[in-house]
């Protein structure tokens, strides 16, 4: 463990993670150390936001990381001299905050900000790198480097969940649930909850290793394995899914469903795709139609066709004279070749998957290729045949088994 660490915070982490950078800190510099790091990317939050991220387990032996950052403007998104003066005062209330230990990381000062399409991604590294050199340097004691948001709040048995469920290295991702005072917003959670954990589930009844939520304010990742990964990608968007899914190839992602994590639904323009902008487009849909049942999501079919490709990619990593699965009519069959060959199936079904020695390393490297982003990219591709439809109509026609495990007050009677 101890070489790859070293490895990744000599050659790929941020330069916040030196060591000479962090050992002045008023919270390590005498040597305290702690059982856990959390670490938390703060852009135009309240003042006390970390209060009420923590406020139910604040009893743990915790170190709270703490990236205060603003991205750059650009002609495109400019970020306003509000936001700027509150991340600013943000900044000065977490140096200054003695009730609680805190590493403050700025990058919201002049020359220090973040270019926008590096955006929350480098600011989840910055701090995810600073808590893995605090692993290394023994001032953190567990090897999970714990991820949240300034909308979260943590339940009680937080840190306790992973030791609970005997976790291994690779990450765990907590359930969650979206929550408002607002009517609206929480009827539009309560749908993009539930279109959510309708994808995970889907993917899971049809096979799919990839079957886990992405969201980053409930994920926990070992230090070996981000070692391993190399960490955070810089993205504004989607970091979160892509740590995932190259911690998946290595260990598979784990799902805690007890304790939920509590995250505020909350309506954001910051990136273009996410939960923000998702429960924005429901609010706008729900204030015409305010039964929610013109909210579209994915048609199963599209689900049942991916586990049918599935099928048949595995019978053909076997070298089977009739790969495709008993299962698929000659229109599926016709069907998930095409999609395959747009999603370049010949990359991976070449002489080169042969010569490996095994049936089972076979199917691992196609595993690996057929990873979270080509199975999103195959339901996308298979909407085509099978266009979205009513979320709520589609709840009820699914198999109960698998809508059973649609859960958390997704509204559904």
């Amino acid at each position: 463990m101890d070489a790859v660490i070293e490895q990744y915070l000599d050659h790929y982490a941020e330069a916040e993670a030196q060591w000479s950078e962090l050992v002045s800190h008023p919270a390590i510099d005498d040597g305290t150390t702690y059982q856990h790091a959390l670490i938390i990317p703060a852009f135009a939050e309240a003042e006390d936001f970390l209060a009420r991220v923590i406020e139910q387990c604040q009893s743990a032996d915790v170190l709270s990381i703490v990236v205060v950052n603003a991205p750059e403007s650009t002609p495109r998104l400019q970020v306003s001299k509000e936001q700027l003066q509150r991340t600013e005062q943000l900044l000065r209330c977490l140096e200054n905050d003695v009730t609680r230990p805190v590493l403050v990381i700025d990058r919201i000062s002049s020359g220090k900000r973040i270019a926008q399409a590096q955006g929350v991604g480098l600011a989840r590294k910055i701090g995810t790198d600073v808590g893995l050199r605090l692993f290394q340097q023994g001032r953190i004691k567990s090897p999970w480097l714990y991820q949240t948001d300034a909308d979260a709040r943590l339940p009680p048995s937080y840190f306790d969940a992973i030791a609970a469920h005997n976790a291994g290295p690779g990450a765990v991702v907590f359930a969650h649930r979206h929550t408002s005072t607002d009517p609206m917003i929480t009827q539009a959670a309560r749908l993009y909850d539930a279109h959510m954990q309708f994808y995970v589930q889907a993917l899971a009844a049809n096979g799919s290793a990839y079957a886990y939520p992405t969201l980053g304010s409930t994920i926990a990742v070992h230090a070996e394995s981000y070692a391993q990964v190399r960490g955070y990608p810089k993205r504004n968007a989607g970091e979160d899914f892509h740590l995932l899914n190259k911690l998946n190839k290595l260990h598979s992602v784990r799902v805690i469903e007890q304790p939920v994590v509590e995250v505020q639904a909350r309506l954001s323009p910051r990136v273009t795709f996410g939960t923000g902008p998702a429960l924005q487009n429901i609010v706008t849909l729900l204030a015409t139609d305010p039964s929610g049942d013109s909210y579209q999501s994915y048609d199963y079919r599209c689900f049942e066709l991916l586990g049918l490709a599935l099928i048949y990619l595995r019978n053909r990593s076997l070298g089977l004279d009739a790969p495709h699965s008993h299962d698929a009519s000659s229109i599926q069959q016709q069907q998930i070749e095409q999609i395959l060959q747009t999603l370049g199936v010949a990359k991976i079904l070449n002489p080169t998957l042969f010569q490996q020695p095994s049936a089972l390393q076979r199917q691992k490297l196609l595993n690996d290729w057929f990873d979270a982003l080509k199975t999103l990219r195959f339901v996308h591709l298979a909407a085509e045949y099978y266009p979205d439809t009513s979320l709520l109509q589609t709840l009820q026609s699914i198999p109960p088994e698998l809508r059973n495990k649609i859960t958390f007050d997704a509204g559904i009677e």
